[in-house]
């Protein structure tokens, strides 16, 4: 069954489990009224929601069973943060970029010492690294099932944490293990600890802001419509274009990614490779445009980036990664499904792009073999064709 939360349409998503006496869906981005539809290959039915209301509905099954159904326009487990200050609109979190380009902060678990953050709006919750676990004072009391680079594992979770950073502090973060990490951060902090505030970064000045409402914006903020994966990750409408072909669709906001991955049939592994490879070659190389990133009006063509396997689906374009987003000042309205786009000082800074450089060591290696090889065969043709030198008489 196919269901579209708002602008997310969500194919082959919901099983229906006549089984269980009510099964429930929880909208995304409650605090926003919008339109929930259900689809099967039958008919459909559809909910005006607004927060607080709930639409009780049942699915007739074609052998008579039937299965009663609810949307919920709330949030499910709501992580919402205290602050100490007194403040009652607006907190602030400083943080520094790593070499990486990922954003740190530091925050404290369970009353424990100063630990190193990475805010990563691609992650669906909190994780602690397997090292740092210790230093979180953590009791791990059961097992999730974890998606990340290392692929899916069953991995120990700890259900009930106190987490501070600065001067907010959340209570019963749910906090799972994981050992992907590098020397740079002790855990990873995302979205979920923000699903009903207002959160800013602010690259020119080096901070998070989180808002309790959206703030008066200028002119100068460029707005768009968000589509919020598992209630918590953050996608945005863009455009993505290989060679001649462009196509529109969503992109994940993605500050724990320090380049961009891109979602294409038109790219490979060796893509990029291949594209350097053609720019040494000069007019003889052809075409030498590399992929073109377009999101808040802004087209980025010169970008690191790498490749997906491609899975098909046309409006998943990939997932921009922080050397894009660094170039502006970001306002991620979580309660209403908006992203406000500002570019700031960093806009014309050099991508940092190793695998280029990588690219084109390995490309004009290539050249200088196929150049000496070449040298080699003609080398050899003249000695074949150069006729020998008569001995001197004795």
């Amino acid at each position: 069954m196919t269901i579209t939360d708002g602008l997310h349409a969500k194919k082959n998503y919901w099983y229906v489990m006549p089984e269980r006496s009510s099964d429930v869906y929880y909208v995304e981005i409650p605090l926003h009224p919008h339109r929930v539809t259900f689809t099967t290959d039958v008919e459909s039915i559809s909910f005006d929601v607004t927060f607080g209301s709930r639409h009780p509905f049942v699915i007739k099954l074609d052998d008579g069973r039937e299965a009663r159904t609810e949307v919920r326009t709330e949030f499910k487990n709501l992580l919402s943060p205290r602050r100490s200050n007194g403040e009652p609109s607006v907190s602030t979190i400083p943080f520094t970029l790593g070499d990486n380009d990922k954003i740190y902060v530091q925050g404290r678990f369970n009353g424990g010492p100063r630990l190193d953050l990475q805010f990563d709006l691609g992650s669906g919750g909190t994780i602690i690294k397997k090292a740092s676990g210790p230093k979180a004072n953590m009791v791990f009391d059961g097992t999730l099932t974890l998606h990340n680079s290392d692929g899916t594992n069953v991995v120990p979770s700890s259900s009930a944490n106190r987490l501070a950073i600065e001067g907010l502090s959340w209570t019963g973060v749910h906090v799972a293990v994981a050992d992907n990490m590098t020397h740079r951060e002790d855990g990873l902090i995302g979205n979920i600890l923000f699903q009903d505030k207002v959160v800013e970064i602010n690259y020119d000045r080096m901070l998070i802001l989180v808002h309790d409402e959206l703030p008066a914006l200028s002119s100068a903020w460029k707005r768009d419509e968000v589509i919020l994966d598992g209630n918590v990750v953050p996608f945005v409408r863009g455009a993505l274009s290989v060679g001649n072909s462009s196509r529109d669709g969503w992109f994940m906001l993605d500050t724990g990614a320090y380049t961009s991955i891109l979602n294409s049939d038109r790219l490979w592994a060796a893509s990029k490779f291949a594209t350097e490879l053609r720019r040494l070659l000069g007019p003889l190389g052809g075409d030498t445009r590399g992929p073109a990133l377009t999101v808040a009006g802004h087209t980025f063509s010169d970008t690191n980036y790498s490749v997906r396997r491609f899975d098909g689906d046309e409006s998943q374009l990939g997932l921009l990664g922080n050397d894009v987003l660094k170039r502006f000042n970001l306002m991620l309205d979580n309660r209403h499904g908006a992203v406000y786009f500002r570019p700031n000082a960093r806009m014309v800074d050099a991508y940092r792009n190793p695998e280029r450089a990588l690219a084109r060591g390995v490309a004009l290696g290539l050249l200088a073999i196929a150049a000496g090889w070449f040298a080699w065969r003609r080398q050899r043709r003249l000695r074949r064709t150069t006729p020998s030198t008569p001995a001197a008489a004795r």
